[in-house]
């Protein structure tokens, strides 16, 4: 503990009303920093337990483009399948991610820069592929198709495709 002076002089009335001030406030805060500590422990300990909120599945299906190199993905998100292109992807990818603090199917869209082992979005989105996706220095980019839904074969008749 802090050793304060036991007498001041008159003239420093200020730093006397400090010290007095820091003596009451000393078994407050004694009091407080474990229960501080558990708290901050305890919130840490709820992220890293948190669960996935969707996956996404990416594929190589580039395209070889002028456009640069654009990479399709698939993210299941409440039993529904979404479309999404992905942008910033420099070399083949086959991967599936994890998904992070996705309320809505449209915040997987935006920019993802990385962090430590993950992408990060502005809007608090977190993304963990396995297989780790290469990336190029603008970090990742995710739209999701206007269409939402992958397209579904039928098949064509006569092509031995039965439904």
């Amino acid at each position: 503990m802090l050793a304060l002076p036991q007498r001041i002089d008159p003239s420093r009335e200020g730093e006397r009303m400090v010290i007095e001030a820091f003596r009451r406030l000393t078994p407050i805060s004694s009091r407080l920093g474990p229960c501080l500590l558990a708290l901050l422990l305890f919130t840490v300990a709820a992220r890293a337990d948190e669960s996935p909120t969707a996956t996404i599945r990416v594929s190589s299906a580039t395209a070889g483009s002028s456009f640069g190199h654009l990479v399709e993905g698939v993210m299941t998100f409440r039993d529904q399948d979404i479309l999404l292109t992905l942008h910033g992807v420099t070399g083949p990818a086959q991967s599936r991610g994890l998904v992070y603090g996705l309320v809505r199917p449209r915040d997987i869209e935006g920019f993802y820069k990385p962090s430590g082992d993950a992408l990060r979005s502005s809007t608090g989105v977190t993304l963990r592929f396995d297989p780790p996706l290469q990336l190029g220095p603008d970090g990742l980019e995710i739209e999701v198709n206007a269409g939402m839904q992958p397209k579904q074969s039928r098949g064509s008749p006569g092509a031995g495709v039965q439904q």
